[in-house]
């Protein structure tokens, strides 16, 4: 029994006495209070400027200025108001070229970020409940708003031509509430369901395919560290072309079996109609400037990882030792997740912005704003295309010096053994 404790106590104390665990303490109940409280208060965040629109009434029936009336109770907490309508364009329904030219005009001044948003009032509306929000970025908050006050405008009006006397069913019917319409600008309808799966199944490949390989090459240097098998090959190889030479060739297995799911995936979408998949994932499955932008990310983001496992299989002499250093760069894999919610609806914040430009950040988070906003040319006029090939170049820049640095250190890290070297030793490798 006395063994048994001696045992128990050292597995114990070895667990505790480390660093790590009291990081952990503090860190996990943080973690979790992120993972399920920041998400729901991005999601819900209302605006933070005022927020300019227009609207297109096909209508006249004065919804366009009911609806500017109803939507200044809506205030910021500085008093301003959160909405303001900047212009009501009333146009005969039969007009078809003057209603494209003014969808035309105000696409652009979406585009150009004067105009955050759109309503087009149908005819008939109080009858077919025809309105669309024209935007290239949808907010739970704004589309709840503009529904509740639509609905209500909507339904005085069928109140009103009405008789008093009705059964409560005829009643209810005549204050039902819209179901308001959602389109990107150039008249793409993109339902937010599309754009949330669109953003989490590209940001998910890049996820498995830097985690999985990720691990697989740290754990290749562990093992070929601890068998000693590693002091042959450098012998014969310089430390550089060593790491290289995984990385790459790891590279390539992961390329080669995302080649397969695209394959596979296509082939899915194949049979669209007999699955009942929705004709609007061809955007984002179809648009040229999404893929290679993905592939450009996809790549740089392996390089990046990559590097940084294989540095911590070499300072590292157990797979116990290295999941410290592994929650670093899940967590920075999985923010985009977590943002996912408020990026879809605010894709062109100062915050999804910022954090998108940021390089460990970059590959998943651009490409999940890319994926919203959807971009259709390699214009340079458009700002997010500005933005990805500043992040391209940005992750760029940092992947050679990770490289550079991650080198220096993996020549002298996969020859030492024993106990896991400090950070003043780390830096004593770096200069030497």
């Amino acid at each position: 029994m006395k063994k048994l404790w001696i045992l128990i106590s050292r597995e114990y104390a070895q667990v505790v006495k480390k660093k790590s665990f009291l990081i952990g303490i503090i860190l996990t109940p943080l973690l979790m209070i992120g993972l399920t409280v920041l998400p729901a208060l991005l999601a819900t965040k209302k605006p933070a400027k005022t927020e300019h629109i227009a609207i297109i009434d096909l209508d006249n029936q004065r919804v366009g200025e009911k609806f500017a009336e109803a939507i200044k109770i809506y205030k910021l907490p500085s008093g301003n108001p959160s909405y303001e309508v900047s212009e009501i364009m009333k146009i005969n329904p039969a007009d078809s070229q003057e209603l494209a030219a003014a969808r035309q005009k105000l696409d652009s001044l979406i585009m150009n970020q004067d105009l955050k948003s759109y309503l087009i009032i149908g005819k008939n509306a109080a009858l077919t409940d025809s309105v669309t929000l024209v935007s290239k970025s949808f907010s739970i908050t704004t589309g709840s708003r503009f529904e509740k006050r639509l609905s209500d405008i909507l339904s005085g009006q069928r109140l009103e031509k009405s008789n008093i006397n009705l059964q409560i069913d005829s009643v209810l019917y005549l204050a039902r509430r819209i179901d308001l319409r959602q389109e990107a600008p150039g008249g793409k309808e993109r339902d937010f369901m599309t754009m949330y799966m669109g953003g989490i199944i590209f940001v998910m490949i890049i996820f498995m395919t830097v985690i999985g390989y990720g691990q697989i090459l740290m754990r290749s240097v562990i093992e070929e560290k601890n068998s000693r098998v590693i002091e042959v090959m450098v012998s014969s190889v310089s430390s550089f072309q060593l790491m290289a030479g995984k990385i790459i060739g790891l590279g390539l297995a992961s390329l080669t079996q995302v080649a397969v799911w695209i394959i596979i995936g296509l082939g899915i979408y194949s049979y669209r109609g007999a699955l009942n998949v929705s004709a609007d994932i061809s955007s984002v499955i179809f648009n040229p400037v999404l893929i290679v932008f993905f592939v450009l990310f996809l790549i740089i983001g392996y390089i990046l990882y990559s590097t940084l496992f294989a540095l911590i299989g070499s300072l590292c002499n157990t797979d116990k030792e290295a999941q410290n250093y592994i929650f670093p760069i899940t967590m920075s894999l999985i923010l985009p997740m977590i943002l996912a919610m408020y990026i879809i609806q605010e894709p062109d914040s100062a915050v999804s912005t910022t954090l998108s430009l940021i390089p460990f950040f970059t590959p998943t988070m651009m490409i999940l704003r890319l994926n919203v906003i959807s971009p259709e040319s390699f214009s340079l006029g458009n700002p997010i295309i500005v933005q990805a090939i500043i992040g391209v170049i940005l992750t760029t820049v940092t992947t050679v010096l990770v490289i550079w640095l991650a080198a220096r250190i993996f020549r002298i890290g996969i020859l030492m053994y024993g106990k896991r070297p400090t950070l003043p030793e780390i830096i004593k490798w770096v200069r030497y």
